[in-house]
């Protein structure tokens, strides 16, 4: 098996700053081999998501990457309909429970940072029933693990201890794992991404939070990273410490067209 080889599905960004894009950029910053299919075509501009199209050939398209060896890992972002959804989820279980066991992130790209909503409650349910089940290691930002979790977005933010009730509330559901990035936390408190894992006391990763709007693209940067992380063999903490560093010194870097947001 390579040790650097990471399938990474996601959408296209026609502004070209999130999505696979984002996604190859983290994937050669962590010297893995890149092998992106794109799940959809999306029409957005720096502030908005005006168009999404389903590509239904990705899963074949993935199927048939595999022909260029093993992966070392998965990385799952958008994924726009229930056909995607549940074909992640066959992907996923097959990684998490085969032999080898290949790790699977998932970042769940539910609504644009500009409230255009991927996931209508249908989607949602296909998340829940399949997807969550399936075993990923789960990436949501504040907004996406409430949504998840069933749980109010602001109470999250303001207090911590909520947080990890939420991540253990998606452990249950039959995740393995969750990290949840704390940048969209309060502007006033340093970053706090949570790390839960089933049996293990919570970790949480701070650092101070950089000034500025951010980049477009860093939830699809931090998994894919963490995902090259994972591929290498490192623990998941370790792995997340260092996927949350490289986002760092990307807004840090900068974006001059900058306004967060990801496919």
């Amino acid at each position: 098996m390579s040790e650097r080889r990471v399938l990474l599905v996601g959408g296209i960004d026609s502004s070209g700053r999130a999505g696979l894009d984002a996604d190859r950029e983290a994937a050669a910053a962590a010297e893995c081999e890149a092998v992106a299919i794109a799940s959809a075509m999306t029409e957005q501009d720096l502030f908005e998501v005006s168009s999404v199209e389903e590509r239904l050939l990705w899963p074949r398209e993935a199927e048939e990457s595999r022909k260029g060896g093993a992966f070392a890992a998965l990385k799952f972002g958008l994924l726009p309909g229930v056909s995607s959804i549940v074909e992640a989820a066959r992907l996923v279980a097959r990684a998490m429970h085969g032999a080898p066991r290949v790790p699977a992130v998932v970042d769940p790209v539910a609504i644009s940072s500009g409230g255009y909503r991927f996931w209508s409650e249908r989607e949602l349910v296909a998340v829940r029933d399949s997807l969550l089940v399936a075993g990923p290691v789960l990436t949501p930002n504040l907004d996406e693990l409430a949504l998840l979790a069933w749980e109010d977005a602001e109470a999250l933010a303001a207090d911590p201890s909520r947080r990890v009730a939420a991540a253990e509330r998606l452990l249950q559901a039959g995740v393995s794992a969750v990290v949840a990035t704390g940048g969209h936390g309060p502007e006033d408190q340093p970053s706090q991404d949570l790390v839960v894992r089933p049996g293990e006391e919570p970790v949480w990763i701070e650092r101070v939070r950089e000034p500025g709007p951010g980049i477009r693209g860093s939830g699809c940067r931090f998994a894919t990273a963490l995902a090259c992380g994972l591929a290498r063999g490192e623990d998941l903490v370790a792995a997340a410490r260092a996927a949350g560093d490289y986002v760092a010194q990307r807004i840090r870097e900068g974006d001059p067209e900058n306004a967060e947001g990801g496919s």
